[in-house]
């Protein structure tokens, strides 16, 4: 069968499969007789054996060897649980599909050590930079002065719960704080899709996965990392990202607990128990799947779907205010009424920074997603009450000139970014500042 999924994933990224689920659910599926239009359609042939990869070759999936440093076959296998057609490194050294369809030789190319060959802009600086494990999805932090972070694992039989330390002594824990999945779930945990979001809402850490069935069920998850009590479970169709602000989880899928609603932004609000689910923004009647979630730190949020029939992502942004009026009214706001961040092009990943947010832009195309920039807009709220929030114009923090080395990863750390750079040096989390 033939799945025209959503095109945003990048080499293990975050709810790469759940794109391809959510673009199935709402009607983005055409049968016929080819087996695959990319990698991600095979990813029910299970794991590759060591050395090669999954590959869609003259529409049948196919195995491919895995060769970076020789001769190149355009196709590399991520260090996690799911392939990409050429847009990035292994952690091994070599050569890799360039953005122009071509292949670029990565060996003889120079490499800054913590940046690899990824260009940084006017406007910002390089802090600190730490290792980090090829298991780690998503990570997030506590508000500082001292960060203790927190990762999302995903391994063949956990998707698990980690303390990772305290910035940069970036550890990965010994042992699960908990686990993911719902106790239903734990025995079958190849059946599930971890959604590659982690995230905090000041006490409590939020994850969540889905099933293949109807409607795509899926559960998050809620564990507080220092009482240590019970995990709670909460039904949460379709979701895909999610972010925390104080006391409170936003939702990007198809519905949350006992509130329904189609696709849209669904809030938690755990200031007290039992927590209370709320749908706060309404997507159009038709989109093409769920899409980013982030929250400024001004209060600022940016919701965002991707378009029917393109998959490309777009966003909108969201003032605090009127998050809570949709929170005190049970009345969502509609999203394409609040101002549009002008992105430029498709996105995968989206993470606060500062009073603003980062985008890890790119395009799906024939290699695969390809990460171009990691661009920010800068977020004012209106003036005076009632003015609409002002969205900044793009301003590049990150370049990737090549494929050489890939950014898999963006997350927050206080007012700072944290971005997830992979190539031969290892993969390793780096600290962006804004700033000379």
């Amino acid at each position: 069968m033939r799945t025209d999924m959503k095109r945003m994933s990048t080499k293990g990224q975050r709810a790469a499969l759940m794109g391809a689920l959510l673009a199935v659910v709402l009607g983005g599926t055409g049968c016929g007789d080819d087996e695959c239009v990319d990698a991600f359609d095979c990813r029910d042939k299970g794991a590759a054996p060591a050395g090669k990869a999954w590959a869609c070759v003259s529409e049948t999936c196919t195995q491919v060897v895995v060769d970076i440093e020789g001769d190149d076959a355009g196709t590399q296998t991520d260090a996690g649980t799911q392939t990409d057609a050429g847009t990035g490194t292994d952690a091994g050294t070599g050569t890799d599909a360039g953005t122009d369809g071509g292949t670029v030789a990565c060996a003889p190319l120079p490499r800054e050590q913590v940046l690899g060959t990824l260009q940084l802009q006017a406007g910002f600086s390089v802090a600190e930079s730490a290792d980090l494990s090829t298991e780690v999805r998503a990570v997030v932090s506590t508000p500082g002065p001292t960060y203790s972070l927190f990762a999302l694992r995903e391994t063949a039989t956990g998707r698990d719960f980690f303390a990772l330390g305290t910035w940069p002594d970036v550890t990965l824990g010994t042992a699960a704080l908990e686990t993911v999945l719902a106790p239903a779930d734990r025995a079958n945990a190849a059946d599930t899709f971890l959604s590659y979001f982690l995230a905090y809402d000041g006490t409590r850490l939020l994850a969540g996965y889905t099933k293949s069935g109807a409607g795509f069920p899926g559960s998050v998850a809620v564990v507080d990392p220092s009482a240590r009590d019970a995990a709670l479970y909460l039904d949460a169709p379709g979701n895909y990202t999610a972010a925390g602000t104080t006391d409170a989880f936003f939702i990007n899928g198809g519905g949350l607990d006992t509130v329904t609603g189609g696709l849209g932004v669904y809030a938690l609000v755990t200031s007290a128990k039992p927590y209370v689910a709320v749908k706060v923004a309404d997507f159009p009647a038709q989109v093409g799947a769920s899409g980013f979630t982030a929250v400024a730190d001004n209060g600022i949020a940016v919701f965002g779907y991707s378009e029917a029939d393109t998959y490309v992502n777009v966003a909108y942004a969201v003032s605090n205010t009127k998050l809570g009026e949709a929170l005190a009214s049970r009345t969502p706001v509609v999203l394409t009424n609040e101002p549009k961040v002008d992105v430029g092009s498709d996105f995968n990943a989206a993470a606060s920074f500062g009073n603003g947010v980062a985008v890890a832009r790119g395009g799906y195309g024939a290699a695969g997603f390809g990460v171009t920039d990691v661009s920010r807009f800068s977020l004012t709220p209106g003036l005076g009450g009632g003015q609409p929030i002002s969205v900044g114009t793009r301003a590049a923090v990150l370049n990737a000139p090549d494929a050489c080395t890939t950014v898999d990863l963006l997350s927050s750390l206080g007012a700072d970014l944290l971005v997830g750079v992979k190539d031969v040096n290892g993969r390793r989390l780096v600290r962006i500042r804004q700033g000379q």
